[in-house]
Parts: C-alpha cells; sequence; structure tokens
C-alpha cells in the first residue's frame, strides 16, 4: 500500500497531528483517509486511528476545511446563548 500525505493539521502539543491522505493499493484504487497520528521518540509518527472518506463525503470534507464562515471564536468569558423550552409545547 502506497500513502501520499496531502495535508497536516498540526496541533499545539507538537507529538500529535491530523493526517488527509490518498492510499492507493496494487490495483490501482485508491482512498482518502484522515488519520490521527501520535509521535514517539522512540518510533517516529504513528497511526492512532484512520477514517475512510467515502467518495460522496469530499466536497462535504473540502467545504468544511477551506470554510470562511466562522471568522472569530466566542471569548473565553462569553457564554453561548440557552434556550429553553416548556415541556408542554414540546412534541
Amino acid at each position: 500500500m502506497n500513502s501520499m500525505i496531502l495535508n497536516v493539521f498540526p496541533s499545539d502539543s507538537g507529538d500529535q497531528r491530523l493526517v488527509l491522505a490518498r492510499e492507493s493499493d496494487g490495483d490501482g484504487s485508491s482512498t482518502l483517509v484522515l488519520r490521527q497520528e501520535s509521535r514517539s521518540p522512540h518510533v517516529g509518527w504513528f497511526v492512532q486511528s484512520r477514517i475512510a472518506i467515502e467518495p460522496n463525503q469530499v466536497a462535504a470534507l473540502k467545504m468544511t476545511l477551506t470554510s470562511n464562515l466562522v471568522k472569530e471564536a466566542l471569548p473565553a468569558d462569553e457564554t453561548p446563548a440557552v434556550l429553553s423550552f416548556r415541556s408542554a409545547m414540546a412534541g
């Protein structure tokens, strides 16, 4: 199996990362995968978990990774609004 790393999303710790890669088999078929990887001083980078991205999910993943919809996160001291629903009106 061959693997080509398309992008690396590092973490703040430096010992964890998310990798977007294309993995191909000997028969020519390829799969887009997200891998959570960790680094060990004795082993180097190794895969903790792996999720295959189905062909119908690629467009949504691309849109999510390139979206500019969320420009700024809420400040740490700002609490998000909570909506309450009366039980008599529910259901």
